[in-house]
């Protein structure tokens, strides 16, 4: 701590305040990803790359901030004033426009949505504030490197300011910092992650709106890796939201055939209370079979904005936003939660009751695997595929169980990022290893590796 307070002497010029630090690594999406916002279970694995807030409060308004990414120093300046304007009630669209047309912005928004809606929260007074933050998780890669910079910086923040928080009270202001000021339509996946991870174990949970089970452990000579495919996801967010948006749309879609009227869909979008809409309002509470008989035969291939929109009117998500002249992946949209929340519970089960005293052990793996694979699959019938990726998942698949890798799949919101792999034994990780070095052989030389 003493080197990094000299780091913000220099910076700042701070001779006596004191200086707190909070710190959240990032996450391997073993299973779950894009089923987390239509809630599914999922299992998460904390990452040993981490980011690092250290803040002191100033006794003015102004926002300072630091970032040190791989060597790189990213800078942001700003008066609080100047960001929140003169509006009786918070207004993030106009505090959206002011942060990125500042330098560092596109980096920074993560971080001043967390002190400008953890202050609207609390009603605390406006404060000015230096920061420094470190960082190993990678960006851009699906690691959940921006949940893991907003859980550090809260946790600084609430540190310093003593506060007593409820056990999810920091993930949720993380997320709606995401939403509201990032403007991005991610889940509180991350979040949650971010703030309850436990080093080597794996981290179940379920966004209902938000509940992390007991850890899992993980057996003996049983791995999960992470290679990055060499292929940034930031550049294709726009595809994951329309995903998130045609879950909605399907959600609709299925809520109505079962009952429910619109006037109880635009309720419930209001209070965001789902307990009263067929199926608590999730996609993933609706069981495969009841999806076969009652659901899957009225949905369409695709569906228009447009046309939704004059049929359907509306959808329980906030953040969603449906687009006239869209076409969306209706169908295989909508099914992609419902049949990856009952691949992911088998898949804690196994894990759960894992054993190798048995001689058939090895099953199990596969059976882990095969559901990882379907997973990859459904990724792509969804549209979030991508070459890379799936080169990497075919390569696992041609060195298969014999060499220790029995599963892989792509993670968070696909359409490149990183691959999960599950490996075994003292075989699995060389033959990841030697898989990596193919790849990279290949012309990817951007792909990282990650325990």
């Amino acid at each position: 701590m003493s080197k990094i307070a000299g780091i913000l002497k220099e910076f700042y010029s701070i001779h006596q305040q004191k200086v707190f630090q909070g710190t959240a690594p990032g996450r391997l999406d073993v299973m779950g990803g894009i089923a987390n916002f239509s809630g599914s279970l999922l299992i998460q694995k904390p990452l040993m790359e981490e980011t690092s807030a250290y803040i002191s409060y100033r006794d003015d308004t102004e926002i300072n901030i630091k970032t040190i990414i791989q060597g790189e120093i990213k800078t942001f300046s700003a008066i609080y004033e100047e960001l929140i304007g003169e509006f009786k009630v918070p207004n993030y669209d106009y505090t959206r426009e002011q942060i990125l047309q500042k330098e560092g912005g596109e980096w920074a928004i993560y971080i001043v949505g967390c002190l400008l809606i953890l202050n609207d929260s609390r009603k605390l007074k406006p404060e000015g504030i230096d920061m420094l933050i470190t960082t190993d998780v990678p960006i851009g890669k699906g690691l959940g490197s921006s949940a893991s910079l907003q859980v550090a910086v809260l946790k600084a923040i609430v540190s310093c300011l003593n506060l007593n928080m409820s056990t999810y009270e920091i993930p949720i202001i993380a997320q709606k910092a995401e939403n509201l000021v990032a403007g991005t339509a991610n889940g509180i996946m991350d979040q949650l992650v971010a703030h309850h991870s436990k080093q080597n174990k794996l981290i179940p949970l379920i966004c209902q709106p938000h509940e992390v089970y007991h850890p899992i452990d993980l057996p003996d000579q049983v791995y999960f890796v992470g290679i990055n495919s060499g292929e940034n996801q930031e550049t294709k967010l726009d595809i994951s939201s329309d995903v998130r948006t045609a879950s909605f749309m399907g959600y609709t879609m299925i809520a109505l055939n079962s009952g429910a009227t619109l006037r109880d869909l635009e309720v419930a979008k209001e209070t965001q209370d789902f307990s009263k809409l067929p199926y608590g309002g999730y996609l993933a509470n609706i069981s495969p079979s009841d999806f076969e008989k009652n659901h899957l035969p009225s949905l369409p291939d695709t569906i228009n904005g447009q046309e939704f929109l004059e049929k359907y009117k509306k959808i329980i998500d906030p953040i969603s936003f449906i687009d006239r002249d869209k076409n969306y992946l209706l169908k295989n949209i909508t099914k992609h939660p419902v049949y990856e929340n009952f691949r992911i519970k088998l898949f804690a089960q196994i894990l759960r009751n894992y054993t190798t005293e048995f001689q058939n052990y090895s099953n199990r793996l596969q059976l882990m695997g095969e559901l990882m694979y379907q997973s990859h699959q459904s990724y792509s019938a969804c549209g979030l595929g991508n070459d890379k990726t799936d080169l990497i998942v075919q390569m696992v698949k041609d060195k298969g169980d014999k060499k220790g890798l029995h599963g892989a799949r792509v993670t968070a919101n696909g359409n490149g990022g990183t691959v999960c792999i599950l490996c075994s034994g003292l075989s699995g990780p060389e033959a990841v290893h030697e898989l990596f070095r193919d790849y990279k052989e290949a012309g990817n030389t951007a792909a990282e590796f990650y325990a």
